[in-house]
């Protein structure tokens, strides 16, 4: 039983949604590094900068495993419909013509 609607995104939009996430939460974690192998100490900032951050962060790991899914379910659409048009195919060519008198 599904409860709640879920926004189904195209094939495209999920390619597009998934590399956007993945790209900022790169840089985000390279920002990251670099800014703490300056010195070895944290730097002088604000709890807000910090939350900010952690929820950029969060917020693009989120992303990737929903626009990664959506990516996933439509994959699988498309082999799915692969499947059925080659069985239709398959049922077409076993029909054999009838007889000639």
């Amino acid at each position: 039983m599904h409860i709640g609607g879920e926004v189904r995104v195209s094939r495209k939009l999920a390619i597009f949604g998934f590399n956007l996430c993945a790209s900022i939460f790169l840089g985000l974690c390279v920002y990251g590094l670099l800014i703490y192998s300056k010195g070895g100490k944290p730097p002088t900032g604000s709890l807000l900068s910090s939350a900010l951050f952690a929820l950029a962060a969060i917020g693009c790991i989120v992303g990737i495993c929903y626009f990664g899914r959506q990516w996933d379910m439509r994959n699988a659409e498309e082999a799915h419909t692969a499947r059925e048009i080659a069985s239709r195919a398959e049922t077409t060519k076993k029909r054999k013509p009838p007889k000639k008198n």
